[in-house]
Parts: structure tokens; sequence; C-alpha cells
């Protein structure tokens, strides 16, 4: 039997609730984190509801898009949440480690991956599992429940913390982020570790060593002269092709180590386990070529032409059609030897000797079709040209087989400059009463929307006249924020609309004439039917 007292304290509690959030409930245009946090929130659970109570057999279109908007309102949520713990906890030791993201594949650490995850745990907790993991599912079960209860409870402690001061963070409301904080990290890493492969510690720091390796070749190069500091920085293709050959011909010459090329196949990277053997031969037959002959390598590989000054065929080598054993017996005169006839020197400098393309030497090589080895006469530009397709041939696949992680080192190597994301500033709040088609933040259709929305406002105090016209801002001529730029302009000079989903603003919002005029001239902007002109609306 359901006892009348509880009943009605229940009833009490949500009708005080409601009258809280009635006098109390923050400002849609407010920039506070939590007063973002409580609309997200209140459109989360507005969808939620409609989800719940919708049957999807009925409507399977109605219910995917339903299921799509849930889903970007919790990316949406946990975003906020982000931007807070950011403001609380601005040192990254103080938050959840996150380092194992960099042993993640590219394509899984993206913008929506908290929403994923968020939801893949809520389907934990319910009973669902991964198609597959059965097992690993009821691993995950326990941590996927104990995260979802805490989060529901601290979504109703940030919803009543700004129903009383949205600026404000109480010490058992920081609490409360920070295990968010571990519980989710530790989430993120278990379930995408059993969705998708995720690289050992070992590998790992074996991909970090070959990251160490390109760094090295390119200061190397940078010395010698093969390339300059502007094409690193303006990735010049010279950079993308010709650095990734002289990485591989430079690991078998001055960097062994760097892809543990004497040892245990088992113990080398997997970029370049598989080419144990082609690095070997080159590495023996590089011991025979004189200074001269490397350079000459050197920058046939940055060219990408295997034949720089030689006009002969070397299609024909003696060695084309031959395997060079690992330690190659090298005849130098009349003298067998298997010693380096010069000088690899560390620093980049040439020892100047004398020689010529057309230079002839013995060579012991296996034949494809003999057991035996015999000896050849090869020429200096036969072995250039058979270490060129070597070379060339390995580095080529480095980027073929294994595409996402040699992006990851040529972007580690190349500093590229990082797109700069626009920042709100919070705790900003207009001081004008906002119209809700002017914030770009619809209150039954607020998804999809991103955490930062819009730019920073100039204050109505700091500007006296329109920036456009220059005419004094007075009791009939009003000010009015360019939703784009931020800054203040009279009605007249600010009476055109536009949607700039870029800045969060999905519907039409104000605009200034000149950001009309350079926004509109944008083909995406142009042929929007959305982006046309509407009536001046107060702000």
């Amino acid at each position: 039997m359901v006892d009348p007292t509880s009943v009605s304290s229940t009833v009490f509690g949500k009708t005080m609730y409601g009258l809280r959030k009635l006098v109390n409930k923050p400002r849609i245009d407010d920039w506070s984190p939590m007063a973002k946090f409580f609309h997200a929130d209140e459109a989360l659970n507005r969808i939620a509801r409609e989800l719940d109570s919708f049957d999807g057999r009925r409507d399977p279109d109605r219910c995917n898009m339903l299921v799509n908007k849930l889903r970007q309102a919790q990316d949406r949520v946990l975003l906020i949440i982000n931007e807070m713990l950011l403001a609380i906890y601005p040192l990254e030791s103080d938050r959840a480690n996150r380092d194992f993201r960099n042993k993640f594949p590219d394509e899984v650490i993206h913008d929506n991956l908290a929403g994923q995850l968020w939801f893949g745990a809520e389907c934990l907790a319910a009973g669902s599992n991964i198609v597959g993991r059965e097992a690993e599912s009821e691993q995950l079960r326990p941590l996927a429940r104990t995260l979802t209860k805490h989060l529901d409870s601290m979504r109703e402690l940030l919803k009543d913390q700004a129903l009383k001061d949205p600026t404000v963070y109480t010490d058992k409301l920081k609490e409360s982020l920070l295990f968010f904080d571990h519980l989710f990290a530790d989430f993120e890493f278990n379930y995408v570790s059993v969705m998708v492969e995720v690289k050992s510690v070992k590998e790992y720091d074996n991909l970090l060593d070959i990251a160490v390796l390109f760094s090295e070749c390119t200061t190397r190069a940078q010395k010698v002269g093969y390339i300059t500091q502007e094409q690193i920085e303006y990735a010049d293709p010279v950079m993308m092709i010709g650095l990734p050959r002289l990485a591989v011909l430079w690991a078998t010459m001055y960097y062994p180590e760097a892809v543990k090329l004497h040892g245990p196949q088992e113990e080398m990277s997997a970029l370049f386990r598989h080419f144990q053997g082609a690095l070997l031969q080159c590495e023996s037959l590089l011991k025979s070529l004189k200074p001269f002959a490397i350079t000459e390598l050197e920058n046939r590989l940055l060219v990408g032409n295997s034949c720089l000054e030689s006009d002969t065929d070397s299609s024909q080598s003696s060695i084309s059609a031959s395997k060079i054993p690992d330690r190659a017996i090298i005849l130098i005169g009349e003298e067998a030897t298997d010693t380096i006839p010069c000088v690899f020197t560390p620093e980049g400098q040439r020892l100047q000797e004398p020689g010529s393309l057309n230079d002839e030497y013995q060579m012991e090589v296996l034949s494809a079709e003999a057991t035996e080895t015999t000896m050849v006469t090869v020429r200096v530009e036969d072995v250039i040209h058979y270490l060129f397709k070597k070379v060339a041939a390995i580095a080529d696949q480095l980027q073929t087989n294994f595409s996402q992680e040699f992006r990851k080192i040529m972007k580690a190597v190349m500093r590229p400059v990082s797109d700069m994301r626009a920042y709100e500033f919070p705790g900003q709040i207009s001081h004008t009463e906002a119209v809700e088609e002017e914030t770009g933040v619809e209150v039954q259709e607020s998804m999809p929307l991103r955490s930062t929305v819009g730019v920073r406002w100039v204050p109505d105090s700091d500007c006296l006249q329109c920036t456009n016209c220059g005419n004094p801002f007075t009791v009939f001529r009003r000010r009015h924020h360019c939703r784009n730029c931020g800054r203040l302009f009279c009605g007249r000079c600010s009476s055109n609309e536009m949607p700039i989903p870029e800045l969060g603003y999905d519907t039409n919002v104000r605009v200034c004439d000149l950001c009309f005029m350079y926004k509109g001239n944008s083909p995406a902007v142009s042929n929007s039917p959305a982006s046309s002109n509407a009536a001046t609306s107060s702000t």
C-alpha cells in the first residue's frame, strides 16, 4: 500500500522545484557554463521523454531522428561538463589522465566520442551487449551502471545549483565533477579497448622511436641543406615524399637502433618489421658506396628520379634480378672484404673522394635461379638505381599500409599550426532582454548546438556610437549587437538576419551589413534558403 505522506511530499517537492525553476531559471543568453548546462539538460530531458513515450514500430524514421537528437543532446551536455572541469581544474594534472588516447586509432577520436560513450554506457547498464563481445560486456556492465548512476545524480546537483547561483561551484559539486571525470576516463579506455584494437605499450614506444627517427632525419636534412624551415612549415611535397625516403635510408646508415634493425624481428616496430631483410640488404650495399655516390642517391630520393646524371638504361643492371646476401662480400680491387670503404659521418659532412657513376667493382650476389653465390661486376650507377628502388618502395609501402601511424608521425615532425577554436568568455550576460530567435537557441528544438556559442560582445558602455555610420546612440537609436563580429550597430546598419552555424546559430540572427555582405557572398550561405533578409527585430 502506498504511503500518502510520501506521495504528498513528492508532489510538494515537484511543485516547489517548478516554482523555483520559474522564478530562478537562468537566462537563455547567460554564457556561464552552469547556465548553459541547465538549458542543455532541459532539452535533453524533453527529447528523452518524447523518445520514451514514442512507439518506434509505427514511425521508425521519427524514432531514428529522435535517437540522433538524443545523442547530439548528450554530446552538448558532456561538452559543457568538460568546460566546467577546465574552469575548476585548469591544470591537466588535476584531471583524469587521458594519455591512453594516443594509442587509439585516428577514426576513434572525434567530436561525438563522448556522446557515443554515454549512449553505450546506458545501453550496457540497461542489459544490452556489444555485438560479438558478450563476455566483455558483462565485465563492463558494473562500471557502466556506476557511471550512469553518478551522472544522473550529478546532473541534478548542477541544475539545482544553477537555480541558486550559476557562477558558484560548491565543494560537493567540485568533488562530484572530478569523480565523474575519472569514471568517464576509465569507461572510455575499457569501452574503446573492447570495440577496436588498441596499441600495446611496447608498440606505442616503438612508434615513438620512429617519430624520433623522422625528427632526427628532418634536423639532419636541414643541416645538410636538403630542406628548409619554410618547406617544413608549409608542408612542401618534398617533405611529404622525400623525407620518408631519407628516413628509411638513414635508418640503415646512422640510426639503426631507432628501428632495432639488428635485433629480433618481433622486437621491431610493426612499421618496419616486414622490411628487415630488405633494410639489411640496403645496409650491405651502402657500405660499398663512396660518399659522392651516397650524396647522389640522397638527391635522387628527394627529387623522386632514379636517373639524374646518367642517360644509360639502368633497368638491365646485373643485380636487378639478384638477391644481395645480408653480409655481401665486396671486392675492392683484388682484395675481398666486407668492411666499410667510406665513413658515414654523423654530422652530414661528406668526404670529397673522386669517383664516377660509371666506376665498376665486383660484388657477390645470389641469383634467383641459383643456389650458390656468384661474383658479378657492377657499376656505381647500377647500385644507386637498385638502392633507389628498394628505399622508395619501402617508404611508399609505409605510407600506404600504415597511413594512420604515418600521418601522426608527419604531423608531429612538421608541427602544423592547429586550427584555433573560437572560445567564449564565461559569465558574460547581455544587458538587454533576450529574444529567443536572436540567441540562436531554440527551446523546443535546441539540437544540434555546440557548447561554445557566439563571439564576445562589445560591452554597451564601451561604444557610444554606431560602428558603421557613426551616429550616436540615444533613447530612440538603440544599440544592437552583430552576432557574427560582436560589435555594436544601430538598427539601420544591422537590419539583416542570417544563420551562422559555425558559431552555433542555426536560425536567423541579427548581423551587421558588413558581415551580411561578406558572409552572404559565400556559396554555402547564398544557396541556403534560410539566408534571406528578415524584418528588423529588437534586442
